[in-house]
């Protein structure tokens, strides 16, 4: 269910790897029949899979260098405008994955960039750039042009959502070049120019605090794919078995994870088998809610009683998403935040037949039990962070509401 961490390129560029032009042909074309039979949010993408073969069989076909090729995929790839659609290789010119290797949030308002959250303790942070900045220039071109020169060319019928995920994925940036953009704020006019950005690690699966008012915090360190995650939760859990209340921290979980994780940390706060989301897998004749289904959590070990607010922001990914959603429609916790990451639905991964790539993207969707798309869901207590004040408005809003 969750977005993993795709691994360098194994092979040098040069062109006399491949020896047979026509299969990278092959590869894109399987590729584009399996994502019109699979591709659960395929009618929400307004893409023309016809102009789509037009424009990225000959290039497979004119190339025999596996780099290029692997530039080709990532550009059809980003036709799709999901973000939670990725090749599981990538190399120092690919583009870095959102939310994961973001720094900031931001989509088109009013046609104007605008950045609605950066990540707290970022190089961009650093460097001054706030919630509520516009964008005027990418790479020192005007941002409207940048992203019209970057943008799917497959669309059957303009979408706004392409624009945004355009914009993001330009001021993430790649694996090799500089970041550089112009932002106006407040303070005016500023250019900002940093190296790529590179993926902080934890060495432990979660980061737990004790806060004023008898409140523990939980932190989960983008670890909700990690098995020993399960174990930490339930030592951190009996560590604050003292605490008036809790938070669980779920705004570094960018990279998503799996249910055999977020399921028994789940379950340390429900009682019996409850429902904590739904699910549908797109097919002919399917509709949903009708032909749905529902997620269920088992409780696991002592139910932890105290009250709980989880906190989510665009960091927010995947399964962390999962996990906020479910929360609440199991009314367990309050919570408080901004807009998540918005990915779309549970992944699979799908082996090109002769590169042997692996490419991800959503086979079903997924929803709030009130039938709310996840990725259209909104935390119940809403923190404007271009208005709000204070180091963490989105904890001090949590601890007001504990207290």
């Amino acid at each position: 269910m969750g977005a993993l961490m795709a691994v360098t390129l194994p092979f040098p560029a040069r062109a006399d790897q491949c020896t047979n032009a026509a299969a990278n042909e092959a590869d894109i074309g399987w590729l584009i029949d399996t994502l019109a039979q699979h591709y659960a949010y395929l009618p929400d993408r307004h893409i023309d899979l016809g102009k789509l073969r037009k424009i990225y069989l000959p290039q497979a076909r004119a190339t025999c260098d596996p780099h290029v090729f692997l530039n080709v995929l990532e550009c059809l790839l980003a036709e799709l405008h999901d973000h939670h659609i990725e090749a599981n290789v990538n190399n120092a010119a690919s583009p870095l994955l959102v939310p994961t290797g973001a720094e900031l949030w931001a989509s088109f308002q009013d046609g104007q960039a605008v950045i609605e959250e950066v990540r707290a303790g970022s190089s961009v942070a650093v460097a001054g750039v706030r919630s509520g900045d516009r964008v005027i220039a990418i790479a020192d071109r005007p941002v409207v042009d940048a992203v019209a020169a970057a943008a799917p060319r497959a669309l059957a019928a303009p979408d706004p959502e392409a624009d945004d995920y355009t914009l993001r994925v330009l001021l993430a940036g790649t694996h090799s070049a500089s970041r550089i953009f112009t932002v106006q704020g407040a303070a005016g006019e500023k250019r900002i120019a940093l190296p790529p950005h590179v993926t902080e690690t934890h060495g432990a699966p979660l980061t737990p605090r004790r806060l004023d008012h008898g409140i523990v915090c939980i932190r989960i360190e983008n670890s909700l794919g990690d098995a020993a995650l399960v174990a930490a939760f339930d030592r951190a859990l009996d560590e604050a078995h003292d605490a008036r209340a809790l938070v669980l921290d779920l705004r570094n979980t960018p990279s998503g994870g799996n249910t055999d994780v977020a399921e028994p940390i789940l379950g340390r706060f429900v009682t019996g088998r409850p429902g904590y989301q739904r699910g549908f897998i797109p097919g002919r004749g399917k509709s949903f809610p009708k032909d749905g289904y529902v997620r269920w959590v088992a409780s696991r070990g002592a139910t932890v009683a105290q009250k709980l607010a989880v906190l989510c922001d665009r960091w927010t990914g995947s399964m962390g998403e999962g996990m906020a959603v479910g929360l609440d429609g199991l009314k367990r916790a309050t919570v408080i935040g901004t807009h998540m990451a918005g990915l779309c639905g549970a992944t699979q991964q799908f082996i090109l037949p002769a590169s042997r790539i692996g490419v991800s993207f959503p086979v079903e969707r997924l929803y709030h039990l009130d039938g709310t798309p996840r990725e259209k869901w909104a935390p119940p207590v809403l923190v404007d962070l271009a208005t709000a004040d204070g180091d963490d408005p989105i904890l001090a809003r949590a601890i007001e509401a504990l207290r």
